[in-house]
C-alpha cells in the first residue's frame, strides 16, 4: 500500500468514525449532503458518494467503500480540504440544536 493510500484509509476511518456517532437522522441529514456535495466536486473518474442510510450491508462499510474511491480520485490538496470539510459537516450536523434540526426537517417536509 502506497502512501497516499494510507493516508487515504486514515481519513475515512476518521470521517466514518465520526459520521455513525450521529444520531440516525443526522446521519441520514448528513449523507444527503455527502451525496450532494460529492456530485459536484470535479474528480477524474467523476465518482461521488452514493451512500443511503439503509440497504444491503454495512451502512459503514459503504460509506467508506464509496469515500475510498471518491478521496482516491481527488488531488493532494483537494483531498486535505475535502477531509477537514467532511469532518467540520459532520461537526455541525452534531452540534446542531434540536429546536433548529426540527425547523429543517420541518421546512423540507420530514417531519
Amino acid at each position: 500500500m502506497n502512501d497516499m493510500q494510507v493516508l487515504i484509509e486514515q481519513m475515512v476511518s476518521d470521517i466514518s468514525s465520526q459520521a455513525v456517532r450521529l444520531d440516525e437522522v443526522r446521519l441520514h441529514k448528513f449523507l444527503e449532503w455527502l451525496k450532494s456535495h460529492s456530485s459536484k466536486v470535479k474528480t477524474v473518474g467523476q465518482v461521488h458518494v452514493e451512500v443511503a442510510v439503509h440497504g444491503e450491508g454495512s451502512m459503514d462499510d459503504r460509506l467508506k467503500n464509496d469515500l475510498k474511491s471518491w478521496l482516491g480520485t481527488l488531488s493532494m490538496p483537494g483531498l486535505f480540504w475535502e477531509y477537514h470539510l467532511l469532518l467540520n459537516e459532520i461537526a455541525w450536523w452534531r452540534d446542531l440544536d434540536p429546536r433548529t434540526l426540527a425547523r429543517i426537517l420541518r421546512s423540507e417536509g420530514n417531519d
